[in-house]
């Protein structure tokens, strides 16, 4: 028996995915239901179990989106497996999600046969991405985002073998501190739109070696 917990800001969709459950796959049972979902929620007590083994993310609440990362986090650290529900998040929130330990993804508005061999798959420590999903990531990978001369120069002073500050960035290239922020805030932009997570200055790094921007 898989127990799972269903998290999606939509109460309908909590109530039709548990009775489909019920119905299709009476080897996965709903413990509970949340609409709403923080990085550190307990997880709701009944029916004689401790926890669920599988929790179920789907759609949050504007405020909650942002956090999605911290709360895969926060579930995997208390011993349950995630599945991901995808219809609304971009791929850079995905891959988030992947990183803080989300083993298995489909799209929400996919047949909930797909959603249950996910649950399937994540209650048994194996990954399971939807073909849509798999396809989305991979054309977002293959994707090298291009930079011009100038920014090329300015992310090798930046982040290069030998780093340097913003200040001394612009005095080398003759700009102001704030051009170069711009221009720096301008790669990170244009990463995103890509579907890249470079947040911060490590995976912008990291990224920018992956597509031969820095040695």
């Amino acid at each position: 028996m898989t127990r799972v917990l269903l998290i999606d800001r939509h109460q309908l969709l909590i109530d039709s995915l548990s009775q489909w459950l019920l119905l299709n796959a009476p080897e996965i049972r709903v413990l509970a239901g949340a609409c709403s979902w923080t990085p550190g929620s307990r997880m709701p007590q009944g029916g004689g179990a401790g926890k669920a083994d599988v929790a179920v993310v789907g759609e949050l609440h504007e405020n909650e989106a942002p956090n999605l990362a911290a709360i895969v986090s926060s579930l995997r650290a208390s011993g349950t497996q995630v599945v991901l529900l995808a219809d609304q998040q971009p791929v850079t929130a995905i891959n988030s999600a992947l990183d803080a330990g989300a083993l298995a993804i489909a799209p929400k508005s996919a047949d909930p046969v797909h959603t249950a061999a996910a649950i399937r798959a994540a209650a048994s420590g194996r990954r399971y991405l939807h073909p849509d999903i798999k396809g989305l990531l991979e054309s977002a990978a293959g994707r090298r985002v291009e930079l011009s001369v100038r920014e090329r120069r300015l992310v090798e002073l930046y982040l290069g073998p030998t780093p340097r500050g913003v200040r001394e960035v612009a005095e080398l290239l003759a700009i102001s501190q704030q051009t170069v922020k711009s221009h720096l805030h301008r790669v990170r932009q244009r990463y995103a739109a890509a579907g890249f997570n470079v947040g911060n200055i490590i995976s912008l790094q990291d990224q920018l070696r992956k597509d031969g921007w820095l040695s």
